[in-house]
């Protein structure tokens, strides 16, 4: 697959998937967690790191929700080499942050721009537990 057509895509799979995993109910009470994992391409591994601290720059730009930026310690031929996290207060707050980042169209080309650094992408959304009442166990 030649470089554009993954960039293009990394972009149609990624807004598809976000648009499928946060129609899903059962993750729609209370807090989430939004996980981008990324796999560089062979020796890209700073670039991309570099690169996802980037985008947060650019969400921070727009007022958006920052998350956090995990870059792997360990060496692992499975595990992604960055992971992008994001906690949000519910569902809909993610709704309305990604429809922000959408409209801006200032994101698009930090996404296109990491399609060329990538092998692999993935995205996972997680409920947060609620807090165990507190029934003196540790």
């Amino acid at each position: 697959m030649t470089r554009p057509s993954f960039c293009s895509l990394l972009l149609a799979l990624s807004l598809s998937s976000l648009a499928a995993s946060e129609q899903n109910p059962t993750v729609s009470d209370g807090p989430i967690v939004v996980q981008n994992s990324y796999w560089a391409e062979e020796g890209l591994e700073e670039e991309v790191y570099q690169h996802r601290l980037y985008a947060s720059r650019v969400r921070a730009g727009l007022g958006l929700y920052v998350g956090r930026v995990l870059r792997r310690v360990s060496d692992s031929k499975t595990q992604p080499d960055v992971i992008w996290e994001c906690e949000y207060p519910s569902m809909a707050a993610r709704q309305a942050d990604l429809e922000a980042l959408s409209a801006s169209g200032d994101f698009e080309p930090v996404m296109e721009t990491m399609g060329t650094l990538i092998r692999r992408f993935d995205r996972a959304l997680w409920r947060v537990a609620e807090s165990p009442s507190d029934s003196g166990s540790r």
